[in-house]
């Protein structure tokens, strides 16, 4: 079993649940920014209670998940994963929470994901990279440099591409505008 074949797996769940989903976190930064390794693959998705459970049943064989654990982090708004476990390698599942949220599912773009997928698969845009890159840094304290360079990097590739009237209106909403701002002008 190799990653790309385990990718399918998951992809073919979500498919068959009806799932909204794009590839967001560190794929995603690596696609809009700087490439950097990575254990886990996140997904930003539209799952629920009612999309959980044909979502775990339609994964094949070989995945551990714990679906009552998953259950009540969905109900929490908080993300759940599964592994499979022949690789050890992580799918985090991410629910949408907010209006931001909302936003990038429907600003998701379509991507072919060399090493993964031969085929485009979703991800979410480079500007709801960056604002999800923020938050994690905002909530995680402000002290990841992991963070802070995956959306210098972002910013460095994309350039003038960025959608600076969409960032703004975000990291307002958001309470991100000093964070952005500080990141617009150390990256630019």
């Amino acid at each position: 079993m190799t990653l790309p074949e385990a990718f399918q797996q998951v992809r073919i769940a979500l498919d068959a649940a009806g799932v909204t989903y794009a590839i967001g976190g560190s794929w995603a930064s690596t696609v809009h920014g700087e490439p950097r390794h990575t254990n886990d693959i996140d997904f930003v998705t539209n799952l629920d209670s009612n999309l959980l459970p044909p979502f775990l049943q339609a994964l094949a064989p070989g995945f551990y998940f714990d679906a009552e654990s998953a259950l009540e982090a969905l109900k929490m708004g908080r993300p759940f994963n599964v592994i499979h476990q022949q690789l050890g390698y992580k799918f985090d599942f991410f629910p949408v929470t907010d209006a931001h949220g909302d936003a990038e599912l429907g600003r998701r773009i379509g991507v072919v994901l060399p090493g993964l997928d031969r085929e485009p698969v979703s991800v979410i845009s480079a500007e709801d990279t960056i604002l999800a890159k923020l938050r994690w840094y905002r909530d995680g304290g402000e002290v990841s440099e992991r963070q802070w360079r995956d959306i210098a990097g972002i910013i460095a590739a994309s350039g003038q591409q960025l959608d600076r009237r969409y960032l703004e209106h975000w990291a307002q909403e958001l309470n991100l505008t000093e964070l952005y701002e500080r990141a617009m002008g150390k990256a630019t």
